[in-house]
């Protein structure tokens, strides 16, 4: 739709840039305001946690596309997997809520909570990029692409295709409207923590299982079988890993 918003001078903004930096902005404001919930004792430990979580979930989402893609359309600023993101962010989260003694699963609710409202502003940035697109449609609702800058495939230009990235921001969006119900009855002490966290594993798992069918861009893994749908099925199981360690843990962690 619009891969350059605006040049700045000679300096073009990107639509995906900005999508992505104003949805974690306004996720660091809301984790903000809940630093003292998440057990965090200062504002340094809090900017060392969003630090930690933001670097971690860039490099793991970026070597997950090298495996899936290989070097192909890697940059800065494209070339993302956000399973990787499930792979990396889970690990700092485990390193630091030991080294700061605070419980794991705490933090893991608040910030994957904060990632998949996030995330709903990264895939309206795909959207404007042209990247995660969705395969040809001739439903009312499907959209064009022609800017020749945009990341659709030259074939699809001019072509109506799903607005698969609108599907998914609607999905996370939704999906974060409920955790976040969830999340203040955890606060008020109704759950134990870790309900959020694996309440948005397997929420995001069968979105993107389902939204694969619909996607233009998608790996095939084995037969049917996308690697899409095969890593949403991982988050499936690892959500109930998340329950199981749930019902067997000491409140500390």
């Amino acid at each position: 739709m619009r891969p350059v918003l605006l040049f700045v001078g000679a300096m073009p903004l990107y639509g995906y840039g900005s999508a992505i930096a104003f949805g974690g902005v306004i996720a660091a404001r809301l984790l903000w305001l809940r630093r003292e919930k998440m057990g965090l004792r200062d504002a340094d430990s809090f900017w060392e946690l969003i630090n930690l979580v933001v670097l971690s979930g860039f490099l793991g989402g970026k070597i997950l596309f090298l495996i899936q893609y290989g070097w192909s359309g890697l940059s800065i600023t494209h070339g993302y997997s956000v399973f990787g993101g499930f792979i990396a962010v889970p690990l700092s989260i485990a390193l630091f809520a030991r080294w700061k003694r605070i419980s794991a699963l705490k933090l893991a609710d608040y910030l994957f909570l904060s990632a998949i409202f996030w995330h709903a502003f990264g895939r309206l940035g795909c959207f404007l990029a042209g990247c995660c697109y969705g395969r040809p449609t001739g439903l009312l609702w499907g959209v064009v692409f022609r800017d020749i800058r945009s990341l659709v495939p030259q074939e699809f230009l001019g072509v109506r295709i799903h607005p698969v990235q609108l599907y998914e921001a609607g999905g996370d969006l939704l999906i974060a409207s409920v955790l976040w119900r969830v999340l203040v009855a955890t606060e008020q002490g109704k759950y134990k923590p870790g309900l959020v966290a694996a309440g948005q594993f397997a929420a995001y798992g069968a979105l993107r299982f389902s939204l694969e069918f619909l996607r233009g861009d998608t790996l095939p893994l084995k037969g049917p079988v996308t690697q899409g749908q095969a890593l949403g099925l991982v988050l499936l199981a690892a959500s109930g890993g998340i329950l199981i360690w749930r019902s067997r843990c000491i409140p500390s962690c």
